[in-house]
């Protein structure tokens, strides 16, 4: 009996010491959101119009950030605007509001307020599409070898009496000439809509006249994701350059793909994000229902293998 009593004394202890854990984490946290109330407040006396731009500019972040079924998350291109114009409203702010801290500069020259309103929001644009560059410009290297990923060696020796070189490097120079670094592409699209759409018709163009194994070949070792991404639909009906391409590979020559080919397509058109092209799903579709029995089961563990885009 006494060896019970020690028992329930000790669960007592413990239960009274759960107890004093979850009252001391409570009293924390209260005492930190008190905590944050006071700065905030405390802000407020201080720069009242400054702060209330912020938080109204944290409120719209925070509706960005946790809606992703909004459309502004249908294509990078909406996501590159929210981001700029973001970073144009949190300059303004932050150059002409009376109680900012650098309203002085705005007010001393307007002009140079101006221009660095500008500059931010074009550093902000120039930055988010570069990253978005360097994530579609990325290699899918899957740890299967497929046949669909053949040497140069091997596809000369087959004597096809093709350049394979130089069809990927026209495939990519014509890729650099669309994908300017320092200019939008709505402008640039815009300026030289003659040159991109001629640029975006020769990368079409070798991906149509490709040999199977060639094909294949350049799938493997072109950014199909870029490409998907910088050739647009332009406004002119025989002019649909991104669907007559993902078409092209997700419909009329899918025979011709390997798994391996397959894989790198479906990852493309996912990083491109599907909703920015209105046939998208429908490749997805078709991709999937033409690869058959073991195939699919291979697809699905390659699919698997690449990993996660987000």
């Amino acid at each position: 009996s006494s060896k019970r009593e020690r028992e329930i004394g000790v669960g007592g202890s413990n239960g009274n010491h759960h107890k004093m854990d979850r009252s001391l984490a409570m009293l924390v946290l209260l005492g930190g959101l008190f905590s944050l109330l006071l700065v905030f407040l405390a802000l407020f006396a201080i720069a009242p119009i400054f702060w209330s731009c912020i938080v109204s500019l944290l409120y719209t972040l925070s509706l960005f950030l946790f809606n992703e079924s909004h459309g502004v998350h249908d294509a990078q291109e909406f996501e590159n605007r929210f981001w700029t114009i973001f970073a144009v409203l949190f300059s303004t702010a932050l150059f002409f509001a009376k109680d900012s801290p650098l309203a002085p500069l705005g007010m001393w020259s307007p002009s140079l307020g101006f221009s660095s309103v500008i500059l931010c929001g074009y550093a902000m644009h120039i930055w988010d599409r570069n990253m978005h560059r360097y994530k579609l410009s990325q290699l899918v290297r899957l740890k299967r070898n497929c046949t669909g990923n053949a040497s140069l060696n091997t596809l000369h020796k087959m004597g096809l009496g093709i350049p394979i070189e130089n069809q990927l490097h026209n495939i990519n120079e014509c890729l650099k000439d669309i994908d300017q670094v320092f200019i939008p592409s709505t402008i640039n699209n815009f300026i030289n809509r003659t040159f991109v759409i001629r640029k975006e018709g020769e990368i079409i163009s070798i991906f149509e006249e490709a040999e199977p194994r060639v094909l294949n070949y350049l799938i493997c070792n072109s950014r199909l994701g870029l490409i998907f991404y910088k050739i647009k639909d332009h406004r002119s009906f025989k002019h649909q350059h991104r669907t007559q391409l993902i078409e092209l590979l997700a419909l009329e020559k899918i025979s011709q793909l390997t798994v391996h080919s397959r894989v790198i397509v479906l990852h493309a058109l996912q990083i491109m994000k599907l909703p920015a092209n209105m046939r998208a799903e429908h490749c997805v579709r078709n991709i999937i229902l033409s690869t058959k029995q073991d195939d699919l089961s291979e697809l699905k563990t390659l699919m698997d293998a690449k990993g996660d885009y987000f």
